[in-house]
Protein backbone atom coordinates (compact mmCIF):
# COMPACT_ATOMS: atom_id res chain seq x y z
CA UNK A 1 0.00 0.00 0.00
CA UNK A 2 1.48 3.46 -0.77
CA UNK A 3 1.64 5.48 2.03
CA UNK A 4 3.06 8.64 0.74
CA UNK A 5 1.46 10.90 -0.23
CA UNK A 6 0.91 11.10 -4.32
CA UNK A 7 0.58 14.43 -6.97
CA UNK A 8 -1.48 13.69 -9.27
CA UNK A 9 -0.49 16.05 -11.73
CA UNK A 10 3.44 14.66 -11.91
CA UNK A 11 2.76 11.90 -14.34
CA UNK A 12 6.50 10.67 -14.41
CA UNK A 13 6.32 10.80 -10.51
CA UNK A 14 3.41 8.85 -10.28
CA UNK A 15 5.17 6.20 -12.45
CA UNK A 16 7.70 5.73 -10.04
CA UNK A 17 5.71 5.58 -7.13
CA UNK A 18 3.86 2.65 -8.37
CA UNK A 19 6.84 0.82 -10.10
CA UNK A 20 8.25 0.86 -5.88
CA UNK A 21 4.74 -0.54 -4.59
CA UNK A 22 3.57 -2.50 -7.36
CA UNK A 23 -0.17 -2.28 -6.67
CA UNK A 24 -2.30 -4.67 -7.98
CA UNK A 25 -5.53 -2.08 -8.12
CA UNK A 26 -5.15 1.67 -8.25
CA UNK A 27 -8.08 3.23 -7.40
CA UNK A 28 -8.11 7.50 -8.15
CA UNK A 29 -10.81 9.72 -5.94
CA UNK A 30 -8.74 12.37 -5.80
CA UNK A 31 -10.47 16.10 -6.69
CA UNK A 32 -9.93 19.70 -6.46
CA UNK A 33 -10.53 20.91 -2.98
CA UNK A 34 -14.20 22.56 -4.19
CA UNK A 35 -14.75 24.70 -1.20
CA UNK A 36 -17.33 25.75 -0.45
CA UNK A 37 -18.98 24.09 -3.20
CA UNK A 38 -18.62 23.38 -6.88
CA UNK A 39 -18.88 27.00 -7.69
CA UNK A 40 -15.39 27.10 -6.72
CA UNK A 41 -14.59 25.67 -10.20
CA UNK A 42 -16.31 28.09 -12.12
CA UNK A 43 -13.63 30.62 -10.84
CA UNK A 44 -10.28 28.01 -11.00
CA UNK A 45 -10.82 26.00 -14.41
CA UNK A 46 -7.03 25.47 -14.90
CA UNK A 47 -6.83 23.83 -11.48
CA UNK A 48 -10.20 21.77 -12.18
CA UNK A 49 -8.41 20.80 -15.37
CA UNK A 50 -5.19 19.99 -13.91
CA UNK A 51 -6.36 17.95 -11.38
CA UNK A 52 -9.79 16.37 -12.64
CA UNK A 53 -9.43 15.71 -15.97
CA UNK A 54 -5.28 15.63 -16.39
CA UNK A 55 -4.79 14.20 -13.03
CA UNK A 56 -7.12 11.54 -13.13
CA UNK A 57 -5.87 10.77 -16.79
CA UNK A 58 -2.34 10.38 -15.40
CA UNK A 59 -3.62 7.79 -12.66
CA UNK A 60 -4.62 5.60 -14.68
CA UNK A 61 -2.33 5.70 -17.83
CA UNK A 62 0.25 5.37 -15.24
CA UNK A 63 -1.64 2.04 -13.38
CA UNK A 64 -1.92 0.39 -16.98
CA UNK A 65 1.64 0.96 -17.47
CA UNK A 66 2.66 -0.99 -14.07
CA UNK A 67 -0.22 -4.03 -14.86
CA UNK A 68 -2.16 -2.56 -12.18
CA UNK A 69 -6.23 -2.28 -12.47
CA UNK A 70 -7.10 1.21 -12.60
CA UNK A 71 -10.23 2.02 -11.07
CA UNK A 72 -11.53 5.85 -11.86
CA UNK A 73 -13.76 7.36 -8.80
CA UNK A 74 -15.79 9.98 -11.18
CA UNK A 75 -19.51 11.25 -10.81
CA UNK A 76 -23.07 11.00 -12.21
CA UNK A 77 -23.52 14.58 -12.14
CA UNK A 78 -23.65 14.41 -15.50
CA UNK A 79 -27.41 13.93 -16.01
CA UNK A 80 -30.79 15.87 -15.40
CA UNK A 81 -33.99 14.72 -15.05
CA UNK A 82 -36.64 13.09 -12.71
CA UNK A 83 -38.00 10.20 -11.35
CA UNK A 84 -39.62 8.90 -14.84
CA UNK A 85 -36.23 8.42 -16.60
CA UNK A 86 -32.90 6.45 -14.75
CA UNK A 87 -29.94 7.04 -16.97
CA UNK A 88 -28.07 3.84 -17.55
CA UNK A 89 -24.29 3.60 -18.46
CA UNK A 90 -24.90 4.16 -22.10
CA UNK A 91 -26.76 7.29 -22.22
CA UNK A 92 -25.00 10.44 -23.15
CA UNK A 93 -24.95 13.29 -21.02
CA UNK A 94 -27.36 15.76 -21.07
CA UNK A 95 -26.05 18.36 -18.68
CA UNK A 96 -23.55 20.99 -18.70
CA UNK A 97 -24.73 23.74 -17.12
CA UNK A 98 -21.24 24.21 -14.64
CA UNK A 99 -17.52 23.58 -15.60
CA UNK A 100 -17.15 20.95 -13.16
CA UNK A 101 -19.82 18.56 -14.85
CA UNK A 102 -18.46 19.65 -18.04
CA UNK A 103 -14.87 18.45 -16.82
CA UNK A 104 -16.38 15.01 -15.71
CA UNK A 105 -18.13 14.06 -19.25
CA UNK A 106 -14.35 15.26 -21.00
CA UNK A 107 -13.19 12.61 -18.13
CA UNK A 108 -15.55 10.07 -19.08
CA UNK A 109 -15.07 10.67 -22.63
CA UNK A 110 -11.23 9.95 -22.53
CA UNK A 111 -10.89 6.99 -20.30
CA UNK A 112 -13.58 5.53 -22.58
CA UNK A 113 -10.87 4.42 -24.75
CA UNK A 114 -8.78 2.86 -22.05
CA UNK A 115 -9.00 -0.60 -20.24
CA UNK A 116 -10.33 1.20 -16.73
CA UNK A 117 -13.01 0.94 -14.48
CA UNK A 118 -14.59 4.38 -14.32
CA UNK A 119 -17.59 4.62 -11.10
CA UNK A 120 -20.39 6.68 -11.46
CA UNK A 121 -21.00 7.50 -7.58
CA UNK A 122 -23.56 10.85 -6.28
CA UNK A 123 -24.09 12.48 -3.49
CA UNK A 124 -21.77 10.39 -1.15
CA UNK A 125 -23.18 9.96 2.46
CA UNK A 126 -21.10 8.17 4.92
CA UNK A 127 -21.50 7.61 9.13
CA UNK A 128 -19.18 9.65 10.30
CA UNK A 129 -18.54 13.39 10.09
CA UNK A 130 -16.09 14.79 7.20
CA UNK A 131 -16.71 17.88 4.81
CA UNK A 132 -17.29 15.78 1.91
CA UNK A 133 -20.27 14.17 3.23
CA UNK A 134 -23.74 15.05 1.90
CA UNK A 135 -25.35 15.14 5.83
CA UNK A 136 -21.62 17.58 6.13
CA UNK A 137 -22.70 19.71 3.34
CA UNK A 138 -26.68 20.19 3.63
CA UNK A 139 -26.92 21.34 7.40
CA UNK A 140 -24.25 24.14 7.03
CA UNK A 141 -27.12 25.48 3.98
CA UNK A 142 -30.11 27.84 6.04
CA UNK A 143 -31.58 27.37 2.41
CA UNK A 144 -31.76 23.82 0.92
CA UNK A 145 -33.05 22.24 -2.44
CA UNK A 146 -34.86 18.75 -1.99
CA UNK A 147 -35.79 16.95 -4.83
CA UNK A 148 -34.77 13.03 -6.12
CA UNK A 149 -31.03 12.11 -6.65
CA UNK A 150 -29.46 9.13 -6.91
CA UNK A 151 -27.19 8.84 -3.65
CA UNK A 152 -24.53 6.82 -2.89
CA UNK A 153 -23.27 5.26 0.79
CA UNK A 154 -19.73 5.02 0.82
CA UNK A 155 -20.01 1.69 3.45
CA UNK A 156 -21.67 0.23 0.81
CA UNK A 157 -18.79 0.59 -1.89
CA UNK A 158 -16.11 -1.08 -0.58
CA UNK A 159 -17.22 -4.54 -1.47
CA UNK A 160 -18.69 -3.70 -4.51
CA UNK A 161 -15.06 -2.16 -5.13
CA UNK A 162 -14.18 -6.03 -4.13
CA UNK A 163 -15.63 -7.96 -6.36
CA UNK A 164 -15.65 -5.87 -9.18
CA UNK A 165 -11.20 -5.66 -8.98
CA UNK A 166 -11.61 -9.56 -8.39
CA UNK A 167 -13.77 -9.84 -11.61
CA UNK A 168 -11.27 -6.89 -13.52
CA UNK A 169 -14.66 -5.37 -14.51
CA UNK A 170 -13.95 -2.37 -16.99
CA UNK A 171 -16.34 0.68 -18.53
CA UNK A 172 -18.52 3.45 -17.52
CA UNK A 173 -20.52 1.70 -14.27
CA UNK A 174 -23.10 3.49 -12.05
CA UNK A 175 -22.79 3.00 -8.38
CA UNK A 176 -25.66 4.62 -6.60
CA UNK A 177 -27.87 2.53 -3.59
CA UNK A 178 -31.00 1.81 -5.32
CA UNK A 179 -33.75 4.22 -5.69
CA UNK A 180 -33.57 7.81 -4.82
CA UNK A 181 -33.62 10.36 -1.90
CA UNK A 182 -34.27 13.87 -1.18
CA UNK A 183 -32.83 15.92 1.41
CA UNK A 184 -35.70 17.23 2.87
CA UNK A 185 -35.57 13.04 4.49
CA UNK A 186 -31.91 13.65 5.49
CA UNK A 187 -32.70 16.60 7.39
CA UNK A 188 -35.64 15.34 9.04
CA UNK A 189 -33.76 12.46 10.63
CA UNK A 190 -31.47 14.69 11.06
CA UNK A 191 -33.20 17.04 13.19
CA UNK A 192 -34.99 14.17 15.03
CA UNK A 193 -32.00 12.34 15.96
CA UNK A 194 -28.80 14.02 15.89
CA UNK A 195 -29.65 18.09 15.96
CA UNK A 196 -33.65 19.16 17.24
CA UNK A 197 -32.47 22.64 17.12
CA UNK A 198 -31.31 22.74 13.56
CA UNK A 199 -33.28 24.96 11.59
CA UNK A 200 -33.37 24.90 7.36
CA UNK A 201 -35.70 26.46 4.91
CA UNK A 202 -36.61 24.30 1.71
CA UNK A 203 -36.63 26.18 -1.29
CA UNK A 204 -37.00 25.94 -5.14
CA UNK A 205 -34.14 24.92 -7.69
CA UNK A 206 -35.41 28.32 -9.60
CA UNK A 207 -34.92 30.29 -6.41
CA UNK A 208 -31.24 28.35 -5.66
CA UNK A 209 -30.12 29.02 -9.23
CA UNK A 210 -31.48 32.62 -9.22
CA UNK A 211 -28.57 34.36 -7.67
CA UNK A 212 -27.82 31.73 -4.49
CA UNK A 213 -25.45 29.94 -6.56
CA UNK A 214 -23.23 30.75 -9.88
CA UNK A 215 -23.99 27.58 -11.73
CA UNK A 216 -27.06 25.05 -11.88
CA UNK A 217 -26.69 21.67 -10.05
CA UNK A 218 -27.14 17.78 -11.92
CA UNK A 219 -30.47 16.27 -9.92
CA UNK A 220 -30.87 13.37 -11.49
CA UNK A 221 -31.32 9.09 -10.75
CA UNK A 222 -28.70 6.41 -12.47
CA UNK A 223 -30.14 3.01 -12.75
CA UNK A 224 -28.29 0.19 -11.16
CA UNK A 225 -29.20 -2.20 -13.31
CA UNK A 226 -26.33 -3.33 -14.69
CA UNK A 227 -24.20 -3.30 -11.63
CA UNK A 228 -27.35 -5.66 -10.78
CA UNK A 229 -26.06 -7.80 -13.38
CA UNK A 230 -22.91 -7.96 -12.34
CA UNK A 231 -23.77 -9.28 -8.83
CA UNK A 232 -23.70 -6.15 -7.02
CA UNK A 233 -25.87 -5.48 -4.23
CA UNK A 234 -26.80 -1.70 -3.25
CA UNK A 235 -29.60 -1.67 -1.16
CA UNK A 236 -31.99 1.35 -0.92
CA UNK A 237 -31.49 4.34 1.45
CA UNK A 238 -34.70 3.81 3.18
CA UNK A 239 -36.01 5.34 6.78
CA UNK A 240 -34.06 2.42 7.97
CA UNK A 241 -30.60 2.65 7.14
CA UNK A 242 -30.96 6.24 6.61
CA UNK A 243 -31.47 6.25 10.85
CA UNK A 244 -28.58 3.84 11.28
CA UNK A 245 -26.13 6.10 9.41
CA UNK A 246 -27.10 9.77 11.04
CA UNK A 247 -27.22 7.85 14.34
CA UNK A 248 -23.57 6.67 13.33
CA UNK A 249 -22.81 10.14 12.34
CA UNK A 250 -23.85 11.65 15.63
CA UNK A 251 -21.72 9.07 17.60
CA UNK A 252 -18.89 10.29 15.24
CA UNK A 253 -19.30 13.88 16.30
CA UNK A 254 -18.97 13.41 19.60
CA UNK A 255 -15.44 11.78 19.02
CA UNK A 256 -14.90 15.27 16.83
CA UNK A 257 -15.91 16.83 19.55
CA UNK A 258 -16.53 20.23 17.41
CA UNK A 259 -19.01 19.73 14.32
CA UNK A 260 -17.82 21.42 11.10
CA UNK A 261 -20.77 22.27 9.08
CA UNK A 262 -19.40 23.00 5.04
CA UNK A 263 -22.13 24.00 2.59
CA UNK A 264 -23.02 21.90 -0.22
Amino acid sequence: MLTERVNITNPQFLKEAFKNTKPDVVINCAGVRAYPNIDWCEDHKGETIKVNVAGAINAMQAALEIGAYPIQISSGCIFSGGTEKQFTEKDSPNFFGSFYSRMRIVLQEALKELPVLQIRIRMPICRYSHPRNLINKIVGYQKVISVPNSATLVEDVGPALEKLAKDRITGILNLTNEGYIENKDILALYEKLVDPSHKYELISVKELENGLVKTARSNCVLSMSKARSLGISMPPLDDKRLKQALLAYKKSLKKCKIRVKYAL
